[in-house]
């Protein structure tokens, strides 16, 4: 099951496409039993603690690893066997899902065993993360990237709307312990697609260099592509603004509110409605002549709804729900616009690399934003924090598309490197 590899020599042809979509059904099964889980242990938490702070540690250990591990990881993903790679890191999420089970069927599960969980999970989601991502431009044609971006967009956020709904109505019936063998059991359904998938192998019989050099390699490459790093940096700044909703949404519809787990799927379906919504345009439309001003455009748009969520009246769930879906239905744009543009320019055997590289630093302010906004709401309220980052952030968007050189960044849609190896990574 393992010898089923490719030569990275191989381009992407609609064969390799038929098994890409084979492979990337599965990984939207597994998406859904975490997906399910994640709101599941959420809820016990938003529950059980009560505690704003609780929810911002819990978050901030499940982005640390990434940020941390995700250059080391996106190495690895360009010098190992992709498929036993994707193999490893997914078995090792799984395990402390059973473990996690055992301990709360013999009443010792708690708070401090569902933190050492996440983070163990994440450790090992920052080597899935950077490898699934750079096995698609690899068996994906690049005339379809952008579309399949757009169709990855739209059923991975089909599957996130999906599993707040199931994991609400499970949590009518079901004990916490008992919703967590969901994920075992799609992790097992996961696999079939990937053992009987044939994925190319990035091993070639050349010397390798070393593993430092590589590594510098991913880091140099965002830093001298033009407009890559700022943008990468605004996406930092934006992803730290946004991680007080992220974090702090149960606890908002919960204290602020007085929501019930009903209430906070209804929010978290319409959000993840938008999702589906953006990436069903991205899916038909081809692509835009001006990506980056269309993109800084979303960035508008999507915190204009960040602030409605923050203006919703007391017990309006309706309102928030839309402010939810004006937040994420443009949410897709903006990454799908990126992700096509660094498949076009990153050379075939850097992806994982440059993929992990710009996760890595978007995603390094997250951490600590949700820290702080766990200390900040302790000072004032929820929606005053939600309001004053969705301010910020559209000044933020702005500035950035005045004073800095973003909007030359679509001019790196053509690929720079020869031939086979200038197929594009996704990130």
């Amino acid at each position: 099951m393992w010898n089923n590899v490719q030569n990275v020599g191989t381009p992407a042809t609609h064969a390799t496409f038929r098994g890409y979509l084979f492979f990337w059904s599965g990984q939207l099964v597994s998406l859904l039993g975490s997906s399910i889980v994640q709101f599941a242990i959420i809820w016990w938490i938003t529950i059980t603690t009560g505690s704003a702070l609780y929810l911002a540690v819990a978050t901030f250990l499940g982005l640390v690893p990434i940020v941390l591990i995700g250059p080391v990881a996106g190495v690895y993903a360009d010098r190992w066997n992709r498929k036993r790679l994707v193999f490893f890191a997914d078995l090792m999420q799984v395990l402390p899902i059973v473990v996690l089970i055992m301990l709360f069927w013999t009443g010792y599960g708690g708070i401090w065993q569902l933190f050492a969980v996440l983070t163990f999970r994440a450790v090992f989601q920052a080597f899935h993360e950077p490898t699934v991502t750079a096995i698609t431009p690899s068996m994906v044609p690049q005339d379809k990237l952008s579309r399949m971006n757009g169709l990855n967009y739209l059923f991975s956020g089909a599957v996130r709307l999906a599993g707040p709904v199931s994991a609400a109505v499970l949590l009518q019936f079901w004990r916490f312990q008992e919703i967590l063998w969901i994920d075992v059991l799609t992790f097992l359904m996961a696999m079939v697609p990937l053992l009987l998938t044939k994925i190319p192998s990035v091993r070639t019989s050349a010397a390798k260099s070393s593993f430092k050099s590589e590594l510098k390699q991913g880091f140099s490459f965002v830093r001298k592509a033009r407009g890559m790093l700022t943008l990468t940096i605004l996406a930092a700044g934006l992803n730290f603004l946004i991680m007080p909703l992220s974090t702090l949404l149960p606890f908002f519809v919960k204290f602020d509110h007085s929501g019930g787990a009903e209430e906070l799927a209804l929010v978290m379906a319409f959000f993840q409605g938008g999702i589906l919504s953006g990436g069903l345009l991205m899916s038909v439309k081809k692509g835009f002549r001006r990506k980056m001003a269309t993109s800084v455009i979303c960035i508008v748009i999507a915190f204009a709804g960040y602030a409605m969520i923050a203006l919703t009246p007391a017990g309006s769930f309706w309102f928030m729900a839309l402010g939810a879906v004006v937040f994420a239905v443009s949410l897709p744009v903006v990454n799908v616009l990126f992700q096509t543009i660094m498949q076009m320019v990153a050379p075939l055997d850097m992806q994982g690399r440059v993929n992990s590289v710009t996760m890595a630093l978007s995603m390094a302010a997250q951490p600590a934003g949700t820290i702080v906004s766990g200390v900040i709401v302790e000072f004032t309220t929820t929606s005053s924090l939600f309001l004053g980052c969705s301010i910020v952030g559209i000044g933020l968007a702005a500035v950035s598309w005045f004073t800095t050189d973003i909007r030359h960044l679509e001019a790196l849609a053509t690929p720079v490197a020869p031939a086979i190896e200038s197929h594009n990574p996704q990130s």
